[in-house]
């Protein structure tokens, strides 16, 4: 799930008890006005540690400000101290790599993914959209209309490939899962190459219109490889914190349908117990892991601090801030 304000907190609650879910993992994402959401989904966290995983995001501040570089390598040392469970990147979207314009096997990445491999933080990666979003034709009216239609300005689908085959070469011992199937639910024979070629990456469920279509077209062929690579599929869901509940219901019960039943997959109980639990627990974690509450105050009162620069509001007024309090209380 995403998290983009504490003011969703109800509703997280709400969504967590109504879909049944014993454990979540709550995203963060960068953000060019606020850093990233890394404060909101610490108080979650604080607030229910036994109930909530938490991945965080970077800070590129440094980017947009001019100011001092935070090296990315001690940013995975800070995530680990506070007591986040991973990191999410979607810097793999092409509207974020338009406005970072930095390659992932570029040597500004190089120490980042060298410390996630020697830590074994696990790294929950978004990398390139769907085919279509490239084609003027075929390209949706509603991903248009969020601006996800790439023209030559931006990079090909296949030059992220080429760019993560470089950085899993590198390092084969990175523990990533590619959100949205990696976006490969088009072509099973690339998704296998890809899980036997890697043999330390995943991939998650969370859907997107195209991915569950894809499947249905060749779905005994699909069935096969769940239940081949069910130690390597997790579930997912991209449900958004300030999402209507019953939106949000609808998402589960749109992936659980199709991996449960005869109108999908129908997978046996055994991989079925696999994508939904045990290989999240294998990689990330059996529970959340402990979050130190004066990291995570300090580090909200530093994300603030960044906040205020590039949104030009004062200290007290930023997001950070109040989550800062907020968790102080906890405490």
């Amino acid at each position: 799930m995403h998290v983009t304000s504490i003011q969703e907190t109800s509703n997280v609650l709400q969504i967590v008890s109504e879909a049944g879910f014993h454990r979540t993992s709550l995203l963060s994402i960068i953000d060019d006005k606020r850093v990233n959401f890394n404060p909101e989904v610490l108080f979650l966290k604080a607030l229910h540690p036994e109930m909530f995983y938490a991945f965080g995001s970077l800070d590129y501040s440094f980017v947009f400000t001019g100011s001092q570089p935070q090296p990315l390598r001690d940013q995975v040392d800070r995530l680990l101290n506070i007591g986040f469970d991973g990191v999410k990147m979607v810097e793999g979207k092409p509207v974020c790599r338009k406005i970072l314009k930095i390659r992932f096997d570029d040597p500004f990445y190089e120490d980042y993914f060298a410390r996630l491999e020697e830590t074994g933080l696990p790294l929950l990666f978004h990398v390139a959209d769907p085919e279509e979003f490239w084609d003027p034709v075929k390209v949706p009216v509603w991903a248009k209309e969020q601006g996800w239609f790439y023209d030559q300005t931006y990079p090909p689908k296949q030059q992220f490939y080429e760019e993560v085959d470089t950085v899993l070469e590198k390092h084969p011992g990175l523990k990533v899962v590619f959100a949205h199937f990696y976006f490969l639910s088009a072509d099973i024979a690339a998704a296998s190459s890809f899980l036997e070629k890697y043999k330390n990456v995943h991939f998650d469920l969370t859907p997107g219109i195209e991915m569950y279509h894809n499947f249905s077209m060749k779905r005994e062929a699909w069935r096969g490889f769940f239940v081949k690579y069910e130690d390597r599929i997790l579930f997912g869901t991209d449900i958004f914190g300030g999402e209507r509940v019953e939106s949000a219901l609808a998402k589960v019960q749109l992936v659980r349908g199709f991996l449960e039943t005869d109108e999908g997959l129908n997978l046996p109980r055994h991989t079925l117990e696999k994508v939904y639990c045990s290989n999240f627990q294998r990689i990330v974690g059996p529970r959340p892991r402990k979050l130190d509450f004066d990291l995570a105050v300090e580090e909200c009162g530093r994300l603030a601090r960044e906040e205020a620069l590039l949104s030009s509001r004062p200290l007290e007024e930023t997001v950070a801030w109040t989550v800062a309090g907020k968790i102080r209380s906890l405490a």
